[in-house]
C-alpha cells in the first residue's frame, strides 16, 4: 500500500474534523442514555466498528502478523487508552452537566503538555501554554454564557472524576502515538488497537449486564451503534493519528477545545437554538488559542 504524504496545514484540517465527529458522538450518547447503558454503547461500538475494518485489512494484517505480535503489548495499552476513555465518557454524561463536562474536557491539552512533560521529558513554549489558557477562558465563556457566578454553584460530582479519568486516557493515546510501528498501514494498527481494546471491555459490559441493566437490541441500536462506528470510532481515529503523527500530541491536543463550538453550532442548526455573543467571543477566545499554541516560532 503506497503512503501517501499529509502536510502539516492538512494534518491540522485532519485533527480539527476528528474534534467534530467527538462532538456529534458526545451528543449521540447523551441523547440515548437513558435507553442504553453506556458500556454496552461503548463495547458495541468499537467492535463493530473492528469487524467493519477486517475485510478491508486482513491481507496487509496477514503480511504484517509478525510484526503485530512483536508489538502486540503496544497495541493492547492503546486499546485501553481509546476504547476506556470511550467507555468512561459516556459512563460520565449519565452523572454529570453538559457545562462539567465541558469544562473538564477543556483541561486535556494542559493534561496533555504534563503528562508529556513527565513521561518523556517534552517540552512547550510560552506560546504554547498562553494559547492553551486563552482557549480555556473561551470554553469557560461559552459554557457558562459569559456568566462566570455559575462557576461558583458547580457542583462537581463523581461524573465529572470519570471525565477526568477519560480525558487522561485520551492525552495518554495521543503521547503514544509517536511509537506507532510504521510500516503497519494506518488501519492495518487501527484495527489491532480497536480489537484490543474491545477485548478488555467485554468483561465490563457482561458485568454490566448482569449486574446492572442489559444492553436492549433494538432497530435504534443498531442505527445508533454503526454511526458511531463507521464516523466517531473508524473516520475520527484514522483522522486523528494520522494528524497526530505529523503536528505531535501537544500541539493536536489544543484542537480538543473546538468541541463546545462544534455543540453549539450543531445546536443551533438542528435545534434552532440562537447564536449569541458569547458564543462568538468564547469562540474568538479558542481560536487564538489555537493559533498561538500551533505556531512552530
Amino acid at each position: 500500500m503506497v503512503k501517501i504524504p499529509v502536510r502539516t496545514t492538512h494534518a491540522y484540517g485532519l485533527i480539527a474534523a476528528t474534534v467534530l465527529t467527538w462532538a456529534i458522538g458526545v451528543v449521540i450518547a447523551r441523547a440515548v442514555h437513558q435507553e442504553i447503558p453506556p458500556i454496552g454503547l461503548s463495547f458495541w461500538r468499537w467492535i463493530i466498528a473492528t469487524l467493519i475494518l477486517l475485510p478491508f485489512i486482513w491481507r496487509s494484517l496477514r503480511q504484517n502478523i509478525q510484526l503485530v505480535i512483536k508489538n502486540l503489548g503496544y497495541f493492547w495499552v492503546q486499546g485501553i487508552f481509546m476504547t476506556g476513555g470511550g467507555m468512561f465518557l459516556f459512563l460520565a454524561v449519565n452523572f454529570t452537566t453538559a457545562i462539567n463536562v465541558a469544562l473538564v474536557n477543556a483541561t486535556q491539552p494542559i493534561l496533555t503538555v504534563l503528562i508529556a512533560r513527565i513521561l518523556i521529558r517534552d517540552e512547550i513554549k510560552s506560546i504554547q501554554i498562553l494559547g492553551i489558557v486563552a482557549a480555556f477562558i473561551g470554553i469557560t465563556v461559552m459554557v457558562t454564557k459569559a456568566d462566570f457566578g455559575v462557576l461558583i454553584t458547580l457542583d462537581f460530582n463523581i461524573g465529572d472524576f470519570i471525565t477526568v479519568l477519560a480525558v487522561t486516557f485520551y492525552a495518554c493515546y495521543a503521547i503514544n502515538i509517536r511509537k506507532m510501528p510504521k510500516e503497519i498501514g494506518a488501519f492495518t494498527a487501527l484495527f489491532v488497537i480497536l480489537l484490543m481494546g474491545s477485548l478488555t471491555l467485554f468483561p465490563f459490559y457482561m458485568a454490566e449486564a448482569v449486574f446492572i441493566r442489559p444492553t436492549p437490541f433494538s432497530g435504534k441500536l443498531v442505527i445508533v451503534v454503526l454511526v458511531l462506528a463507521l464516523i466517531v470510532s473508524i473516520l475520527s481515529l484514522a483522522m486523528w493519528n494520522t494528524g497526530n503523527a505529523v503536528v505531535g500530541h501537544n500541539r493536536a491536543a489544543i484542537f480538543v477545545n473546538l468541541m463546545p463550538i462544534y455543540s453549539a453550532i450543531l445546536a443551533i442548526y438542528f435545534l434552532d437554538e440562537r447564536l449569541y455573543f458569547f458564543h462568538v467571543i468564547g469562540a474568538l477566545f479558542v481560536c487564538a488559542g489555537i493559533f498561538m499554541a500551533v505556531r512552530k516560532d
